[in-house]
C-alpha cells in the first residue's frame, strides 16, 4: 500500500454538532495517514465551527443552500487524489480509507467504489443489518431499482472525474448522490467491494425517514437519468420507477395511518396524500380496497408498524 496519495474528507454540516464530534474522530483514527479533513457548515446554528475546530479540521463555511451545494463546496476546495464524502452523523471504519484506496489501485479504469456498512442507533450502539450484495455483475441494472450505497460515507471516488463531472446535481434534494452513482455505474465505472467502510446512524432526525420528501427525490433522479438509458436497460428502468414507487409509497400510508390514529390531520398529512394518488395510486387503492373489504368482513382495522429506511443517505435510498 503506497501512502502518498492524499485523501480528502468532506464533511457536509447542518446543525448536526452532536454527532460531527463522533464522526471526526473517525476520521482522524484512519489506519491511513495522508488524510485531510473538511467540514462544510451548511447554515449551522448550533456550534458546528467549534467542533471543526476543536478537531483541527479545516472550515468551509456558507449560507444554508442544501447538502448537494455543501458537498460541491469541499469538492472544488479539496486537494486530495481520492475523496470522501461522510455524512455528519456517520462514522468511518478505521480501515475504511485504506481498504478503499486499495480497491481502486487494483482497477485503475474505476472512478469509484461502492462498499457496505452497518447500522447504528443514535447513541452509538450496533444495529442489525441485512446488507444484501448485487445479486448479479451488472451494477447499472440494479441500481435503477435499488440503491447499492445506503450512504455516501460507503463511497470512495478518485477527485478529479467526479470534479469533471459537476459533482453533485441541485436539483433533486437528498437523492443527489444517487443521480452519481447511476451515471458513473452506467459509464462502467464503478466497482463494488463487500467490505463495511462505515456505521449509518440511525435516528429521528434522518432525511431519509421522510418518504414523501425521498419519492420525489427518487423519482425526480429517475426522470433525469431516462433519457440516458440504453435500450437495453428499459426493462430495468420500469421496475425501477415500480419498485421505488412501492417502496416510499407503502412508508407513506403506514405514516398516515399513524397520524390518523394520533388525531394529526394538516398540510402535510393532505401533501402526502395527494403525492400519494399522484405518484402510487394503484398502491394507495390496493390499501383503500383492504382496509374496506376488513370493515365489511366485521374485522377491526390492522395496526401496521412504520416502515424503517435501512438505506441512502441524508441521502441514500435503498429498495
Amino acid at each position: 500500500m503506497r501512502f502518498s496519495s492524499l485523501v480528502s474528507v468532506v464533511v457536509p454540516c447542518r446543525n448536526q454538532a452532536n454527532y460531527l464530534r463522533a464522526a471526526l474522530q473517525s476520521v482522524a483514527a484512519q489506519t491511513y495517514p495522508s488524510v485531510e479533513t473538511l467540514v462544510v457548515d451548511d447554515g449551522s446554528t448550533d456550534d458546528t465551527a467549534g467542533v471543526a475546530a476543536d478537531a483541527g479540521a479545516q472550515l468551509l463555511s456558507q449560507p444554508h443552500a442544501g447538502v448537494s451545494a455543501a458537498r460541491n463546496r469541499g469538492l472544488r476546495a479539496a486537494r486530495g487524489t481520492y475523496i470522501v464524502f461522510l455524512d455528519a452523523d456517520d462514522e468511518l471504519m478505521p480501515d475504511a480509507i485504506e481498504s478503499g484506496i486499495g480497491v481502486l489501485d487494483g482497477r485503475p479504469e474505476a472512478w469509484m467504489v461502492a462498499r457496505c456498512c452497518s447500522l447504528i442507533d443514535a447513541a452509538g450502539a450496533p444495529l442489525p443489518t441485512n446488507y444484501p450484495a448485487p445479486s448479479s455483475p451488472d451494477l447499472y441494472g440494479e441500481w435503477l431499482h435499488r440503491n447499492l450505497v445506503w450512504t455516501p460515507g460507503a463511497a470512495m471516488f478518485r477527485r478529479a472525474p467526479l470534479l469533471s463531472l459537476g459533482g453533485f446535481p441541485l436539483n433533486v434534494g437528498p437523492a443527489a448522490d444517487y443521480a452519481v452513482y447511476l451515471e458513473l455505474a452506467r459509464a462502467n465505472r464503478v466497482v463494488f467491494d463487500s467490505h463495511v467502510a462505515v456505521r449509518y446512524r440511525q435516528h429521528a432526525s434522518n432525511m431519509s425517514r421522510d418518504a414523501s420528501l425521498m419519492l420525489r427525490a427518487t423519482l425526480g433522479v429517475l426522470r433525469l437519468e431516462k433519457p440516458h438509458v440504453p435500450s437495453r436497460y428499459r426493462r430495468h428502468f420500469k421496475r425501477g420507477v415500480r419498485d421505488w414507487r412501492m417502496f416510499y409509497g407503502e412508508q407513506i400510508i403506514q405514516q398516515l395511518r399513524a397520524d390518523i390514529r394520533r388525531h394529526r390531520y394538516g398540510v402535510e398529512q393532505l401533501d402526502a396524500a395527494l403525492l400519494l394518488v399522484k405518484e402510487c395510486s394503484g398502491l394507495a387503492l390496493t390499501h383503500v380496497g383492504r382496509k374496506v373489504r376488513r370493515l365489511l368482513g366485521g374485522h377491526p382495522p390492522s395496526e401496521v408498524e412504520p416502515g424503517r429506511f435501512s438505506g441512502v443517505s441524508g441521502s441514500g435510498s435503498e429498495v
